[in-house]
């Protein structure tokens, strides 16, 4: 099976800022801080912020398997394009573009709060217009959440993202 390409690990992505609470509960925040774009698509790097006094017992566990794509616990996050195309989160397994991928992300914390760093791989980047993010997750009991993104800024900041090296063809300096 064909997979989708991956944030290359060679280029620096450029910043699209977003800064939005998608949705809150007593226990979660899920947070969009920033857009990640490349020119072979981009990252939204959605957060998780668990306050961890206000969480149930074995939250942690939890959430991995949310992000793990089990079915019953899963964030489901789909983008609408102008055009009627949809991407899910939870289709991810077809790969065909376009894509919306779970990605390696991170996890820190202290006592009183934890962060999950659950970043979503679109491949390829998403028309230049506006489009609509929807998120829900009813086992973290989050309803239907609707965002509009920019995507006119995400293709000018594919457009800005830098390769480390610059292409030297057949012959490096060194």
């Amino acid at each position: 099976m064909e997979t989708a390409p991956v944030p290359p690990i060679s280029t620096m992505g450029a910043i699209v800022t977003v800064e939005r609470v998608l949705a809150r509960t007593p226990a979660l925040a899920v947070l969009l801080p920033m857009i990640q774009a490349f020119d072979t698509g981009c990252l939204l790097n959605i957060d998780v912020v668990a306050r961890n006094a206000a969480a149930p017992r074995g939250l942690a566990l939890q959430l991995d398997s949310a992000f793990s794509g089990e079915e019953s616990t899963s964030l489901h996050i789909t983008l609408r394009y102008p055009d009627g195309v949809e991407v899910a989160s939870d289709a991810d397994h077809h790969c065909a573009p376009p894509s919306l991928s779970w990605f390696p992300g991170g996890v820190r914390g202290d006592a009183t709060f934890t962060l999950y760093q659950t970043p979503l791989w679109l491949h390829p980047l998403p028309p230049p217009e506006d489009f609509v993010l929807t998120m829900e997750w009813p086992w973290a009991g989050i309803g239907l959440e609707i965002v509009r993104l920019d995507g006119a800024a995400i293709a000018g900041a594919a457009a800005r993202s830098k390769h480390c090296w610059p292409s030297w063809g057949a012959t490096e300096a060194h």
